[in-house]
């Protein structure tokens, strides 16, 4: 899990003595193995620290046991690591190319993962090409991350020679830059369209003769424009590579071995009908060159992940074996498949049966589909779906049913809810909304008549969400309530029952103007006595409210309040004839 490629000598040995001296502050983290004949442990992250107690002599050393995978493992080992101002930015760029390996190459998340910008994953994955003796020279400081970044984006077998002449002339990256862009700005290989070149001012060749047609030893003076021009064709050729391809990826932007050559056949083949079905997969593509010469030179037919890919060329070793009568090939771990699986083993023949290699019983599929596949794929379901629900009206109201359900469950009286999802068949904690389907199918094998039931139901549950805010008419249920009985023509007047909670909302004043006016306290006097009611209005309010609810002699059918009036709450009233109690 150890990222470091090597450690300064003289850092290295001024720890051990702080550790001699004081032993390790901080425990390391360790996760059990199970396949080292050696060790029962391994180190995910502390290696300096663990090292340095070894080299001080120390026999214990304070750790963290937990269990964990190799990607997970890797992930703290990252993590944990790039938070240490020590870490180098060749140790940084392992860090990237394993986590890149783990997420075929898939940037953002380990963008996330790592907390960086592109820009810095970029820089960091370009560092990652860098030969021994460049990483070397960078850990010792003999050169900047700024030449390590030029020399990285040269051939390996390139980089020795150049990184000699820089440390021996001591070149500054701007000299360094400059040097090898005149090493490669020859016009003759240039892959953009040199016709505005020939003319260039900053062309070296473009007064040698008037007449030269060739441009076979013009070189560009103009780094600006090389570079501006060079950037513009690697851009159009991503471009169209990601429409023929659909993923794309420079040669720089990935890990030198951080992808592979989908074959049928050969040391990596995964089989004719594998690889059929590879194309179609999100990490099938191509890669984009950058080097001088070969700018913008696309290579289709790649895999970004490495472990599908062996894990698919495992299987098909094995089904060559067994296709052949030979015993199935033990699989050796590569160095390039560490951890995971991208799919199911594919079964095996039948004893006695003959099949050719790469044939399958079921068919191949690939890790992870295209979006654009799959998009068309569900494009397609829809308008299936489409016909289902219209050839079947107990399933269109099976949808309709569960729409309403979640439309309002969350703002209806927890009683409401409950009593709801009973009539539903729902248990427990409710319905999460990717679980709709399971129940509108189920939904669908009732009766319509019994959905058309339901539906009313919830549908009229709905005017009971809840108000919290007291918005009243411009609440949702407010708006609701006024537009429906305006709409059904359902007067009030028929509806109201004097009762407790109403007179409680009122002062005195309000309860004795609503006996007056409905006739109450005429009816109270003419039971009680004359000035009964009177004597009463003098006394506490809650006095009044328990005589008013106690008086069952009077009928308070026909009268409405006028507070109660739709034209008092924001509706509107529909005419109809004043009704009071007698």
């Amino acid at each position: 899990m150890d990222p470091r490629k090597g450690r300064k000598k003289a850092s290295y040995s001024a720890f051990v003595e702080s550790v001699r001296a004081n032993g390790v502050l901080q425990p390391i983290l360790i996760r059990p193995v199970s396949d080292d004949p050696y060790y029962d442990f391994e180190v995910v992250f502390g290696n300096t620290r663990h090292a340095a107690s070894i080299d001080a002599g120390k026999t214990t050393i304070a750790a963290e046991i937990r269990g964990m995978s190799d990607e997970e493992a890797r992930m703290l080992a990252a993590v944990e690591n790039l938070q240490r101002s020590d870490l180098t930015p060749i140790e940084e760029a392992q860090h990237a190319v394993v986590l890149l390996a783990d997420n075929a190459n898939d940037h953002a998340a380990v963008m996330k993962a790592l907390g960086w910008s592109r820009t810095m994953l970029d820089s960091r994955i370009l560092l990652s090409h860098a030969c021994d003796a460049v990483a070397e020279a960078l850990l010792e400081d003999q050169i900047r991350i700024g030449h390590a970044e030029l020399l990285c984006r040269l051939p390996a077998a390139d980089q020795p020679a150049i990184l000699g002449r820089i440390i021996e002339k001591g070149y500054s990256v701007v000299d360094t830059r400059d040097r090898l862009l005149t090493l490669t700005r020859d016009l003759g290989s240039a892959r953009f369209d040199t016709e505005e070149c020939r003319s260039c001012v900053h062309n070296s060749g473009a007064n040698a003769d008037l007449f030269e047609v060739s441009l076979g030893e013009s070189r560009c003076q103009n780094a600006v424009c090389w570079n501006r021009k060079t950037a513009a064709l690697i851009e159009v050729k991503l471009i169209d590579a990601q429409q023929e391809f659909g993923v794309a990826h420079t040669d720089k932007t990935l890990p030198q071995d951080g992808y592979i050559r989908l074959e049928a056949k050969g040391s990596t083949g995964v089989g004719e009908t594998q690889l059929a079905a590879c194309v179609t997969c999100s990490n099938y593509g191509a890669v984009v060159s950058t080097t001088a010469g070969r700018e913008g030179e696309v290579v289709g037919g790649y895999c970004f992940d490495r472990k599908c890919n062996a894990d698919k060329h495992a299987q098909y070793k094995a089904l060559v074996a067994e296709a052949s009568g030979a015993a199935t090939p033990p699989q050796q771990p590569d160095g390039n498949t560490t951890g995971g699986s991208a799919g199911p083993r594919q079964p095996a023949s039948e004893p006695g049966t003959s099949r050719k290699p790469g044939a399958t019983s079921t068919p191949a599929q690939p890790a992870q589909l295209k979006r654009a596949i799959r998009r068309e794929a569900f494009t397609l379901y829809s308008r299936m779906a489409t016909k289902a629900v219209m050839d079947d009206r107990r399933l269109a109201l099976a949808v309709a049913v569960t729409s309403m359900y979640f439309d309002v469950r969350n703002e209806i009286p927890s009683q409401l809810r409950e009593r709801m999802e009973g009539n539903l068949g729902i248990q427990g904690r409710g319905l999460i909304s990717n679980q709709r389907a399971d129940l509108e199918v189920k939904l669908a094998q009732r009766t319509e008549d019994d959905l058309m039931r339901l539906l009313s139901s919830m549908a009229a549950c709905s005017v009971f969400r809840t108000d919290a805010t007291d918005q009243f008419d411009k609440s949702v249920s407010g708006r609701q309530s006024l537009a429906f009985i305006q709409h059904a023509g359902i007067q009030p007047v028929e509806h109201f029952q004097m009762n407790e909670a109403y007179l409680k909302a009122q002062v005195k004043a309000g309860i004795v103007e609503d006996c007056k006016r409905s006739g109450f306290a005429e009816k109270y006097n003419e039971v009680n006595g004359e000035k009964a009611f009177e004597k009463l209005a003098t006394g506490k309010s809650e006095d009044l409210i328990k005589a008013v609810l106690a008086f069952t002699q009077f009928n308070w059918l026909g009268y409405l309040p006028a507070a109660l009036e739709l034209s008092a709450q924001g509706g509107k009233s529909a005419p109809r004839s004043q009704q009071t109690a007698a």
